[in-house]
């Protein structure tokens, strides 16, 4: 008996729509505020948007490769995403001055760190903890909270 071929393939049947999760078999409650507009011209704030760019696209793309679900909130093109994280970034961890700049990581409305943090996190194989995720057994980072409870 041939199994349906949604049976074959659970995923042929999602929802591919803009709003739709990516990788909505991986469970997480991850949200990372993104810069989508350029906005000046200016060459000082053309540099400051290349390097945002360049950072949430670092963090985007690890959230993709090692497929771990997230939701992207731009704050360029939806003033409640901005507010919600202006609202949410505590206190401590703001500029002197501004505003915090994208990305800035949250698990549900706990924030977890901007791009510094973040980095850092994955220099030290972290990522997962950092993230308040569980590491997936038999990444490096899983091996080394084994050898570290051992």
């Amino acid at each position: 008996m041939n199994p349906s071929p949604t049976a074959r393939d659970p995923y042929k049947q999602l929802d591919r729509s803009p709003k739709a999760p990516r990788y909505p078999h991986v469970t997480s409650s991850l949200r990372v505020t993104s810069w989508s507009q350029n906005g000046s011209q200016r060459s000082e704030c053309h540099q400051t948007q290349g390097k945002i760019k360049k950072k949430q696209q670092d963090v985007l793309g690890f959230l993709e490769a090692n497929k771990i679900g997230f939701e992207e909130k731009d704050i360029a093109a939806n003033e409640e995403n901005r507010k919600w994280m202006r609202e949410n970034v505590p206190e401590n961890s703001r500029p002197a001055t501004g505003y915090p700049l994208p990305p800035q990581i949250f698990n549900e409305s706990q924030y977890r760190g901007d791009y510094d943090a973040f980095f850092e996190a994955r220099e030290n194989n972290a990522v997962y903890a950092f993230l308040g995720l569980t590491a997936p057994p038999g990444s490096k980072e899983a091996e080394a909270q084994a050898k570290q409870q051992a």
